[in-house]
């Protein structure tokens, strides 16, 4: 028999918008709610909208109801993120699942790729919500905030986090390798991305900005792609590099995998590592430490980061209204220098 206990399941009395606040912001009653939630063809297009504006500002969760007179808590936890084939959220995700192995909680990964991720994420009614290397835009952030449903972000640290908030600081990540670089003789930088999320981007972007003027140098230099991150797109991104910049010494990715997928097109075009242009990453990926030349990178703790959150998310559901009071949990992270610059 197996030792460990799953967490109990606690019924949640507060917090948690209802049926009757979404009739009483309308002026109808639940029932009217109810069969507009249900069937809306068969009410009127009028009240349908301003039932719909209600949910919305409310934050209500449709079959929330259902599960009170159930007397069972949702033991759902979405994860929402932009890419599940990156090998950062590979690890974030295998250190949370070890975490929460026996909790008895179902796990769903949901893409948001797609304008229909806010009505996958309601029909869940999920008992918690994590974000992974994802920041919501303003107005599904509003409605997360609004539904009283515990939170947890997983990446960059967030300026104004809607829960827990467990990641990277992406100033001083970029201010080291930027550092580093510079100490080294390098003076003509590029940036190099390929991430589905730009709000995550932008974060990086600004710090680079800001550094790389606060040095007297142009930070011009930058390429963005909304693709797979993968050796493929790295290696694309490197060529774009070439073609479009012409002068550049030395670049920085921010994935260890596009840094590789640089490094293999470096090898066939028989250009020098790091004697013509240096190639470093951010990560700290195990394949950094096998390419050749071996991958100048930031060390960040994936596994770790994955394993905060799912300690925090056990605790979190043992209570009893989970309400996620915003907290950041910043990991540190490392520069670890090999051969490539």
């Amino acid at each position: 028999m197996s030792s460990h206990t799953p967490l109990p399941r606690t019924r949640r009395t507060t917090g948690r918008v209802t049926l009757a606040d979404v009739a009483k912001r309308v002026g109808v009653g639940q029932m009217t709610v109810s069969r507009a939630l249900r069937t809306p063809e068969l009410v009127s297009d009028t009240l349908r909208d301003k039932i719909e504006s209600a949910v919305k500002q409310l934050g209500y969760i449709p079959n929330s109801a259902a599960r009170e007179l159930a007397s069972v808590s949702s033991r759902n936890v979405v994860i929402m993120t932009s890419s599940i084939t990156s090998s950062e959220n590979a690890l974030i995700l295998s250190a949370l699942q070890k975490r929460l192995k026996d909790a008895d909680l179902q796990l769903i990964i949901l893409m948001v790729n797609d304008s229909h991720w806010m009505n996958e994420l309601i029909r869940h009614a999920p008992a918690a919500i994590i974000l992974l290397n994802l920041v919501c835009p303003p107005k599904e952030a509003e409605w997360i905030k609004n539904s009283a449903i515990p939170v947890i972000e997983i990446g960059a640290i967030q300026n104004e986090p809607l829960g827990i908030n467990i990641g990277v600081d992406s100033k001083t990540a970029m201010q080291s390798m930027i550092h580093f670089l510079l100490n080294k003789g390098y003076r003509h930088l590029g940036l190099l991305s390929a991430t589905q999320d730009s709000a995550i981007f932008q974060q990086y972007l600004e710090s680079w900005q800001s550094i790389l003027l606060s040095r007297h140098i142009s930070p011009h230099l930058v390429l963005h792609r909304p693709a797979e991150v993968n050796f493929s797109t790295g290696a694309a991104l490197f060529n774009d590099a070439l073609l479009e910049w012409g002068q550049i010494d030395a670049c920085i990715f921010l994935s260890d995998e596009l840094a590789c997928g640089a490094l293999c097109e470096t090898a066939r075009k028989h250009i020098a590592v790091p004697h013509d242009i240096a190639i470093v990453g951010m990560g700290g990926l195990d394949i950094g430490n096998v390419i050749h030349p071996r991958l100048t990178t930031i060390q960040i703790p994936y596994e770790k980061m994955g394993d905060i959150a799912g300690k925090k998310l056990r605790t979190l559901l043992q209570q009893e209204n989970p309400l996620s009071q915003p907290e950041i949990i910043s990991v540190p992270i490392k520069l670890v220098e090999r051969n490539s610059a």
